[in-house]
Formats: structure tokens, C-alpha cells, sequence
């Protein structure tokens, strides 16, 4: 076998491996990184080097994912928490990995990439809904595969806190599918977004369900974006519809914490510890520190000690935290506006600078990835988080990394319909 071979097996095999972590991101998130460590292995065994770094050096995405990551790794030459803030480091490792994944993505394969990740979540759907069932209607069945969070949790692998936001974004990807392409698959794809709204409504999600109910708004916009007044009035009535939708279907548990923001938005300061207060005394907080380090953060490993300090003087009796829940405010208090400033570059530079690409089919979705992880950021820290923080990075690669295939391997993937436009964001 020639040389040659063996690097186009090792390519082929890399991406069937890439293909497995996207079916990988609504579960455990150890095997994502044994498959990434196989993944390295085969990669520098292919070689390459210099196709691999003229496909990166063209890459303007790349370069600010770069930027974003090593900006963490030089907020240690002022941490104190040396410890603290390696682990920090190493929660953004997937944007130092852009260089594999990006390289590894390819552009014929972006069909196999989002059925293995629709087939993730739906396997894990499937689990939810039987948990679901044992707790609320048949005590009497073996208890099935729960994450530890609390006695109402029916997710399977990860928490409420990351499986909802995933059922969120598959949702908008399953919609995406079946309005961009023909025959029967697009009703199979149809499904998932049924399913994905299914579960949200026993999830106990309020992230998911507001990221659900705002990307199906955007996907009407984007599908009826040349006819601007239909398209925010179309946007207005499917958020609506969705919201209406998600609260009337919601299980009593779930209702209840819908209902609990309309009650802890009104006690904000006195309902200690609560949810929404919680997070509203985290964020006050963490602008005293911010004010008191503007320019460059306290470091990344710095947040914890930084955090206590403040709270021990203004709100003792509330809960600590090592993270601000505020991906925006994480970034500002750890490595400054210099941080934040490139974290908005994460959010808005790759649509933009994209956006001269060919229509390759993929337009929609490379604006809706950052405009979901914006509006859940503020939120909660998710691309610190492991499983979101894999799958921003998965998407990034395959909507960014390679360059856009105009001709038969992009209509392959994504098959637009015939009688109307491409699709386009």
C-alpha cells in the first residue's frame, strides 16, 4: 500500500472519528477526549504539514480562536492561583484543538456530521423520556440512566444545565434540515425538531426552552429574510408560538421553574440563594471585581479567591462560586477587556468573515451558531462548559474550518430544494 493510501485512509478515518463526537456531544464527555487524543495520534502520523498549514494560515477564524486561547494562557503571568489557572487554561483547550479539528472537517462529510449528532440526541431523547416515565408514572420500572443533579432530573448523561441548550440547537439544526432540503428525509428531520420540543417540555431547561423558542424565531427569519416585514412578523409569531407552546405542554415540574422566575425576579435581593437572585448577586459581584481590574482581569486562576473576598464584604450569607454564570462577565473579571473584546470576536467574526464565502448551502447555520451561544452566554459560562464548549467547537469546524464547496459535494450534503432559493442568511 503507498504511502499516499495510508494518509487518505488516516483522513478518512479521522473524519469517521470527528463524525463520532458529534454523536458524542449530549453524552459523557471523558470518550470525546480519547477519541480527540486518537484523533491527534492519526493526524500526525498523516503529515501533511504544509497543505494542513496553508488550509489554516487562510483561515482568519482560526487566528481569533488562537487569539482567544492564549490570551487565557498569558492572564498567568498575573494570576496568583498558578493551579487554578491551568485548570482555566485547560477548559478552553478545544479552541487550541481548532487546529485539529479544523484540518480533520471536511465539507463533503457535513451530512454524515449532523446525523451522527441528530442520532446522539435523539438516542439520548429516548433515555430522557423513559426516565421520565419511571418517575412520574411507573416507579415499578428499573431506574434508567440519570444524571446526578437531583430527584427531578431525567437527563441521562449531563445535567439540565447542558442537555437543555443542546435539545435547543438540535432543534434549530433539525429545522434548518428539513426547510433546506427534499423528499422524505426532510420529514425525518421535521421529527427531531418534534422531539426536541417534546422533551424540553419535561426537561426543567429554561435556557433551552428561551434558546429553542429564540432560533426557531431566527430560522423563520432566515428563511424569509428578502421580505423583511414578513420575516420579523413571521419571526414574532413563531417565537410566540414556540413560548405558548413549551409552557402550555410543560410538566408540573418544569411549569414550576418557569413560574419561579416570575417570582424571584421580584425579590432579587432578598431571595438568598435562588436561582435567579443567585445569578443576579454573582453578576453585581463580579463587576466589583471587574471595576477593581478592568484593563487586565485578575488571571485565570484568580476568579475563586477574588470572588470570595468581595462576597465575604457585600453578601456573606450567599452561596460562593467559581463561575459567574456569564460567559461576558467570566471573561471580563478573568483576563480583562482585552478578553472580552476577543470573545466578542469569537461571537461575530467567523459569520463575518465568512461572509463573502460562496453559497455552499451553510450560510444559515454559520450565523446561528454564535448568535445561540450569545444569547445563552448570558446565562451561564458555556463555552467554559465541557459538553457545549465541544460542540461550539465541533460546529465552528465544520461550518468554518474548510473553505466552502459551491459545486456537487456541498449539494450532496445539504440538497436545497429545487423550487426555492438557496438557502442564505
Amino acid at each position: 500500500m503507498t504511502p499516499t493510501l495510508w494518509r487518505d485512509r488516516l483522513t478518512a478515518l479521522n473524519s469517521a472519528l470527528l463524525a463520532a463526537l458529534f454523536f458524542l456531544v449530549p453524552t459523557q464527555i471523558a470518550p470525546a477526549y480519547v477519541l480527540t487524543g486518537l484523533m491527534l495520534v492519526f493526524w500526525l502520523i498523516e503529515g501533511r504539514w504544509q497543505q494542513k498549514w496553508h488550509s489554516l494560515r487562510g483561515n482568519p477564524v482560526f487566528w481569533v480562536f488562537q487569539a482567544y486561547f492564549w490570551w487565557v494562557v498569558v492572564s498567568l503571568l498575573w494570576t496568583a492561583d498558578m493551579a487554578g489557572g491551568w485548570n482555566m487554561v485547560s477548559r478552553y483547550l478545544f479552541f487550541l484543538l481548532a487546529a485539529l479539528y479544523f484540518t480533520v472537517a471536511r465539507r463533503e462529510h457535513t451530512g454524515r456530521y449532523l446525523a451522527a449528532f441528530a442520532i446522539g440526541v435523539v438516542l439520548c431523547e429516548v433515555l430522557a423520556a423513559y426516565n421520565w416515565l419511571q418517575l412520574n408514572h411507573y416507579p415499578d420500572w428499573p431506574q434508567g440512566l440519570r444524571a446526578e443533579k437531583d430527584a427531578t432530573e431525567t437527563a441521562p448523561f449531563v445535567d439540565r444545565i447542558l442537555f437543555g441548550p443542546v435539545l435547543a440547537f438540535a432543534g434549530y439544526v433539525g429545522a434548518w434540515k428539513a426547510v433546506s432540503t427534499s423528499g422524505r428525509v426532510r420529514w425525518i428531520w421535521a421529527l427531531t425538531v418534534l422531539s426536541a420540543f417534546a422533551v424540553l417540555t419535561f426537561s426543567g431547561s429554561r435556557v433551552g426552552m428561551i434558546g429553542f423558542s429564540l432560533m426557531m424565531a431566527l430560522m423563520a427569519f432566515q428563511r424569509l429574510a428578502k421580505h423583511k416585514v414578513l420575516a420579523l412578523v413571521s419571526a414574532a409569531a413563531v417565537l410566540a408560538g414556540c413560548v405558548w407552546g413549551l409552557v402550555t405542554f410543560s410538566d408540573t415540574v418544569t411549569r414550576d421553574r418557569i413560574g419561579l422566575i416570575l417570582s424571584e425576579s421580584q425579590q432579587l435581593d432578598t431571595a438568598v440563594n435562588e436561582s435567579l437572585p443567585h445569578r443576579y448577586k454573582m453578576a453585581v459581584n463580579t463587576m466589583h471585581i471587574i471595576a477593581a481590574h478592568p484593563w487586565l482581569g485578575v488571571g485565570a486562576g484568580d476568579f475563586t479567591a477574588e470572588y470570595k473576598v468581595v462576597n465575604d464584604q457585600r453578601s456573606p450569607e450567599w452561596l460562593l462560586t467559581r463561575n459567574p454564570h456569564n460567559q461576558l462577565l467570566f471573561n471580563l473579571v478573568t483576563t480583562g477587556v482585552v478578553g472580552g473584546v476577543l470573545l466578542f470576536a469569537v461571537w461575530v467574526a467567523p459569520p463575518w468573515l465568512t461572509r463573502r464565502w460562496p453559497d455552499d448551502g451553510l450560510r444559515q447555520l454559520r450565523i446561528g451558531l454564535p448568535v445561540f451561544y450569545f444569547l445563552i452566554c448570558l446565562s451561564e459560562s458555556y463555552i467554559w462548559r465541557s459538553n457545549t464548549g465541544l460542540m461550539f467547537m465541533l460546529f465552528a469546524a465544520l461550518l468554518y474550518g474548510p473553505g466552502p464547496v459551491p459545486g456537487e459535494a456541498a449539494r450532496s450534503s445539504v440538497r436545497p430544494r429545487r423550487e426555492s432559493a438557496p438557502a442564505g442568511g
